[in-house]
């Protein structure tokens, strides 16, 4: 978790050859200045971090670099040359690779399939040779010292393998110039390291890579050097080791963040949620837990351990085989329609595919949880009650979304500003019972999250809200929670007070 500590010295990149030159780039779209003259460099054998809020220009340069979008003013230079692209092929062509936030795997394809995909190995041109297509990958597997599953396909894989999959996807190619945007967003502690080795490795033979993150202690960790964007312009960019967290966070968000989380003050009442030896089809067994009215409750756990498996089985996504769950004193069968008018929400993990309504725009993603109060009968849309009521969702408190129209397609939002319209999509109604919120931060920058773990401690403390709050980043579930399950190998390891957290316990209940 990020943390405004004291400066780190590191010995600042050297002078190397100018791989990469953005002169004036500007950018518009409707309503909006995504690129305001921006000039950058990046030279040979740099890993430069790129941090800043949601909104403030990061993806859109990426996208400009790798030629999803043409800019409208100022120019792109490639080891000196002037390049204009009009398609991402040509990018590709030049060396560039990028991993995107967004997965973009084929689902039904394996992850040695996916890894290749374009570059298959054939059988006299006409088959697939799948005995080499398999060897190369588990090839590059190796080089990288990468364990992932080769031979299943990635749909059911964990987000963490698909992760990997794309970075490899990446890497075959030797790329002169690697984008990574939010690469470590569904790693563990583990698959970082692994990441960061790697890193390291390849920008001693000269590849140059961009790191997007809003993990300040991954940025500082990696990066050579560091640039801050802010509202579409380039703020500063400073060798690591010149500039600490805190002045870093400040240039981001433009105002001091002296507290990373808000005060916690208990106001647990009776219990609302109880599991008592609950199992599902899969690995899940002998899970007993209980959540009470205006307790933030943590969920822990390593990738695997069945955090996400849990969520979906109190939410009626799988069915329960053994054991019971008790929601308000009676024996439930979770269900999604019946947990929605009793006013129990998920906000899952995956925003992409379980979250968002990718063929919909953002209006109808923002009010859909209220369609029953803007439909009149045989279905008739009362457009202007619903234009009011996402206007209304979009501007939450302080967690608002950034968008040019409400017209616009939900998946065009930046990701953290796809993550944002899940979330108040749910805590917008009125009276919100239980909540689940599974990794609710992934993709947000630092000064939204501190309004997310704000509007989760007022959830809890002022409108008497169960919240269930499950996250990788065990700082920040130490710094808003008031208890903590740990769950490891489908079952609940430990249960932690607010007064014993102590992170080393913590861990140690995960990996015993």
């Amino acid at each position: 978790m990020e943390s405004t500590g004291e400066k780190e010295v590191r010995v600042p990149v050297k002078e190397a050859a100018k791989v990469l030159e953005i002169k004036g780039l500007t950018k518009r779209f409707p309503g909006v200045l995504a690129l305001d003259n921006v000039d950058l460099e990046v030279r040979r054998g740099e890993v430069h971090a790129i941090v800043g809020e949601n909104g403030a220009g990061k993806s859109t340069l990426c996208n400009v670099i790798t030629g999803l979008l043409a800019p409208d003013e100022g120019e792109v230079l490639l080891n000196g040359e002037k390049v204009e692209f009009t398609h991402p092929a040509q990018a590709l062509e030049k060396g560039i690779r990028m991993v995107h936030q967004e997965r973009n795997l084929v689902p039904f394809l394996t992850g040695a399939q996916n890894i290749l995909l374009g570059e298959e190995p054939q059988i006299k041109s006409v088959l697939l040779d799948e005995k080499k297509l398999l060897a190369r990958a588990q090839a590059l597997c190796d080089e990288l010292q990468v364990n992932v599953p080769l031979n299943i396909p990635v749909s059911r894989m964990s987000a963490a393998q698909r992760q990997m999959i794309e970075i490899l996807r990446a890497l075959l190619y030797k790329p002169g110039l690697l984008i990574l945007d939010e690469p470590t967003s569904s790693l563990t502690e583990a698959d970082v390291e692994l990441l960061f080795s790697t890193i390291n490795r390849i920008k001693q033979e000269g590849i140059v890579i961009i790191f997007v993150s809003h993990s300040m202690d991954e940025v500082f960790t990696i990066s050579d050097r560091i640039t801050v964007f802010r509202n579409g312009r380039r703020i500063v960019t400073k060798n690591n080791g010149e500039m600490d967290r805190g002045e870093c966070i400040r240039h981001m968000v433009n105002r001091d963040l002296s507290r990373l989380f808000p005060e916690v003050k208990p106001s647990a009442s009776e219990t609302i949620l109880k599991l008592e030896g609950a199992a599902d089809f899969g690995f899940l067994h002998d899970i007993n837990m209980h959540i009470r009215k205006g307790e933030v409750v943590g969920l822990y756990g390593l990738v695997g351990s069945g955090r996400t498996e849990l969520a979906e089985l109190l939410y009626g996504l799988s069915p329960l085989r053994d054991g019971k769950i008790v929601y308000e004193d009676e024996e439930a069968t979770p269900g999604i329609v019946s947990n929605i008018k009793q006013k129990f929400f998920l906000i899952p993990e995956d925003r992409r595919e379980k979250g968002l309504f990718q063929n919909m725009n953002l209006r109808m993603n923002l009010d859909i949880s209220f369609i029953d109060r803007f439909t009149r009968l045989f279905g008739v849309i009362k457009h202007r009650e619903e234009a009011a009521l996402a206007q209304k969702i979009a501007d939450y408190k302080n967690l608002k979304v950034k968008y040019t129209e409400m017209s616009q397609k939900v998946d065009n939002l930046s990701g953290g500003n796809q993550q944002k319209v899940v979330i108040v999509r749910w805590i917008s109604h009125e009276e919100v019972k239980l909540l689940i919120m599974d990794e609710p931060t992934q993709g947000i920058d630092v000064g939204a999250k501190y309004e997310v773990y704000t509007i989760i401690r007022h959830l809890a403390e002022d409108r008497g809200t169960g919240v269930l709050f499950i996250s990788s980043e065990l700082p920040e579930l130490i710094g808003i929670c008031d208890r903590i399950y740990v769950i490891k190998e489908g079952t609940i390891s430990g249960e932690v007070i607010r007064e014993s957290f102590d992170s080393e316990e913590i861990l140690h209940l995960a990996l015993k």
